[in-house]
């Protein structure tokens, strides 16, 4: 094991210990109605409630408050599930080097027309279903898969080369990922690191005020409603999941030489 995999082992013990150490503190705020039928009526009942703000997500997309909200931290580490994934794919193939030259001229120009039309409107609704998840149906992972479509797309009507060629390399994807983690993990923490430095009492995953704390994230941009932390989660895990999913099909897309030098460095990513 290199000084890489352990300091990556260790971060991610020490995550498991501090969550387990938020729970067993109460971190996580009051506990919920035990019947399972009275917690979805109080989910549902106070999703957007304005007139009961501590309990309230100000969110008009009950999916999305739950989700992120009033069981965010549950959400988290099924998203980790995802990631760990794609990482576990990226070490397999760790050291590999696109090639040019290797993939075919794509499609029919006729195809590639038509594409170029759809390309920007695939991006649109990508972004658009992630900015309104906390007002309609979508989200940050839809919204993201929606964009993910795209490198599919392109690469199966312009070629992998193409792909590259454009600037979308398996290190830029995996830097927009950590990128998108580390605004999940940010925004989780924001009002608890707040409240630390303000003296004030706050809580893991919190969005709006809650009893015993004043703090609040913003709820309203302009006349828009905003659900506090739902639209920088959704947003973050938008641009995590673009590039994640990106990132693992360009992998599992690798050319036979690719992956014969991959297996044989063994290196990480320069």
């Amino acid at each position: 094991m290199n000084l890489r995999e352990a300091v990556i082992a260790v971060s991610i013990a020490l995550m498991v210990v501090l969550l387990a150490y938020t729970i067993g503190a109460g971190g996580l705020g009051p506990i919920a109605p035990s019947r399972l039928r009275d917690l979805a009526v109080s989910y549902l009942a106070n999703t957007y409630n304005p007139w009961n703000i501590t309990k309230s997500a100000l969110s008009l997309e009950a999916v999305t408050a739950i989700v992120w909200d009033y069981r965010g931290l549950d959400t988290f580490f099924e998203t980790s599930v995802l990631f760990v994934s794609i990482v576990g794919v990226a070490l397999v193939f760790r050291g590999y080097r696109e090639k040019l030259g290797l993939s075919g001229r794509g499609l029919s120009e006729i195809v590639k027309t038509s594409t170029r039309v759809l390309t920007p409107l695939i991006l649109i609704a990508g972004i658009s279903i992630a900015i309104h998840g906390h007002l309609t149906p979508g989200g940050g992972f839809q919204g993201g898969s929606f964009i993910a479509v795209l490198l599919v797309l392109m690469s199966v009507v312009f070629s992998l080369d193409f792909v590259i060629e454009k600037g979308i390399t398996s290190s830029r994807l995996l830097t927009l990922r950590s990128i998108g983690l580390v605004g999940v993990l940010t925004t989780s923490v924001a009002l608890l690191v707040l409240g630390l430095a303000l003296g004030t009492h706050a809580y893991i995953f919190q969005n709006i005020a809650r009893e015993g704390s004043p703090l609040s994230m913003p709820s309203w941009l302009l006349d828009r409603p905003t659900g506090g932390t739902l639209i920088f989660f959704n947003l973050f895990e938008a641009l995590a999941v673009a590039a994640g999913l990106s990132l693992a099909f360009i992998v599992l897309s690798l050319r036979e030489s690719e992956v014969e030098e991959a297996l044989g460095k063994g290196e990480w990513y320069e």
